[in-house]
């Protein structure tokens, strides 16, 4: 066997999601591997594999702190096995091995069997890597006070806003908000059920810190048609059409100054 062949098959069996079952393979490990009397082949190939499954699941309940929490150890490791085995991570660097892991939790049939144990994981799992997103999202001169203050009146209406590289607004079915609020506070018990409740929620970074709030109906209205490129005068469009359009101008000035003073506004490039 040549030695890219002999490299690749014993990745492969180190990274073997279920485990390396090695001791099943000692003809094929001592051809790979030198082994001794005390640590065969086989062995030393198992010692890899549970450091290399070990180092993922450490990596990833970290990323995953509520998730892994709410699932309890035996099912959030079964979680992991399963999610391995359909995305293998491919890069040295552990920061994107949990980049599929929501989807995989909505769509896939492996995670059938969690889902229904945990019927809100896949949008808990959401909302968990989009902090991690925020955390490493690039960076971008805030918008100071001064410059909205300056702004004419006449020119408000056709105004749009550029907003922070950080800043994601999320749709989601059950509040998980609430399990990551306890999660964070260190709350002893988390919440093991919740009722659907069509959310959304804003995750944005400001001064190395993330923070994440879920939206009153109005303000996530607003938000994701600003984020589109709505200008300013369609937002108040939108508000008056659940309020009034005399009440409109001062609720959409109110929430802008709130995305000001959170830092979601960013200086325009």
């Amino acid at each position: 066997m040549r030695l890219r062949e002999a490299q690749l098959r014993l990745r492969e069996l180190i990274t073997a999601a279920s485990g390396p079952d090695a001791l099943g393979r000692e003809r094929e490990v001592g051809a790979l591997l030198r082994g001794d009397r005390e640590r065969p082949a086989a062995v030393r190939l198992a010692v890899y594999g549970h450091a290399w499954l070990h180092r993922i699941h450490g990596a990833l309940a970290d990323d995953f702190g509520a998730l892994a929490r709410v699932l309890g150890e035996a099912a959030f490791r079964e979680l992991l096995i399963a999610y391995l085995r359909a995305h293998p991570p491919h890069r040295p660097s552990l920061r994107d091995v949990g980049a599929m892991l929501p989807e995989f939790l909505a769509e896939s049939s492996a995670a059938a069997a969690l889902r229904d144990r945990c019927v809100f994981a896949p949008d808990l799992a959401r909302l968990e890597w989009a902090l991690l997103e925020a955390f490493d999202a690039a960076d971008a001169a805030p918008l100071p006070r001064e410059a909205l203050a300056a702004v004419p009146p006449e020119r408000w209406a056709g105004l749009r806003f550029a907003f922070q590289p950080s800043l994601q607004l999320l749709t989601l079915d059950f509040p998980v908000d609430r399990v990551r609020r306890a999660h964070d506070q260190e709350d002893a018990a988390l919440p093991a059920a919740l009722a659907p409740l069509p959310t959304r929620v804003c995750v944005w970074r400001s001064e190395e810190r993330v923070f994440y709030r879920a939206l009153e109906p109005i303000e996530a209205e607003a938000l994701a048609r600003a984020l589109a490129g709505a200008p300013f005068g369609r937002l108040c469009e939108g508000i008056a059409a659940r309020l009034s359009e005399a009440e409109a101008p001062l609720r959409a000035a109110r929430l802008l100054a709130r995305w000001q003073a959170d830092g979601w506004l960013a200086r325009p490039g």
